[in-house]
């Protein structure tokens, strides 16, 4: 006895201009720039918590998601009050001349060095030598405002202080501690989707290279540990 279709319909008509279909190759760009988000599934750490707050403002960290080389702070922004007309423009806001009245969003690692929101986050060709903290906006409504805030690198396996301030809506200064060695850790769980991706040269540029994995339940692909990967130096 056959049984029923979930999804009823038939095969249509593809369209008449369709659009052209390009190779997936590996991550080419400069990892301290951006997450390798195509080809690499990030260890997720659930680390909801308040990063700053005032009577009617919350600034609330909602989960940190591990890559192999860097960090994505998932945060969002809850207001009583409307924030923006427009989502999508965000309130971390990286300017030449920053507006120490608005949100500020900054890291402190463990050797001190630090990097934050108050200054222009331009791509360098090279790989930097302190750390790197590029934000924009991801969407919500006018009373919750989502950001993703990119670090690189991995912090050092001690303590990752968050630093908000926002003196517009009344949140001075605030530091959160985040433990840096659970967050090393969790890199190992980042997974390839795509094992032995071909790679190619962008414009001179420097080409990713992911190293060894670790085999995560469910697979991704053929996600196994790989031994025959190549490791690769910092700023090889």
């Amino acid at each position: 006895m056959a049984r029923d279709s979930f999804f009823s319909g038939g095969p249509r008509e593809r369209p008449l201009f369709p659009v052209p279909e390009q190779e997936l190759y590996a991550f080419n760009g400069r990892h301290w720039t951006d997450a390798p988000r195509e080809h690499i599934v990030p260890a997720v750490l659930p680390w909801a918590r308040p990063l700053g707050r005032s009577e009617r403002t919350i600034v609330a960290l909602r989960a940190v998601e591990v890559w192999p080389e860097a960090v994505t702070l998932r945060i969002t922004v809850y207001s009583r009050e409307s924030l923006v007309d427009d989502p999508a423009e965000g309130l971390i806001d990286h300017r030449r001349v920053a507006d120490y009245n608005g949100l500020l969003i900054g890291v402190l690692y463990a050797d001190g060095s630090r990097a934050s929101s108050e200054t222009v986050s331009v791509p360098s060709a090279s790989e930097p030598d302190g750390p790197v903290l590029r934000a924009q906006a991801v969407g919500g409504t006018r009373f919750a405002v989502e950001h993703e805030v990119f670090l690189w690198p991995l912090p050092s396996a001690g303590p990752l202080k968050l630093v908000v301030q926002w003196r517009d809506r009344g949140i001075e200064e605030t530091r959160t501690t985040l433990d840096g060695g659970a967050i090393r850790a969790a890199a190992k769980d980042a997974a390839e989707i795509w094992p032995g991706l071909g790679k190619r040269q962008a414009g001179g540029l420097p080409v990713r290279r992911v190293g060894k994995q670790v085999t995560l339940t469910p697979d991704w692909g053929t996600a196994v540990a790989r031994a025959d990967a190549p490791e690769i130096a910092p700023g090889e």
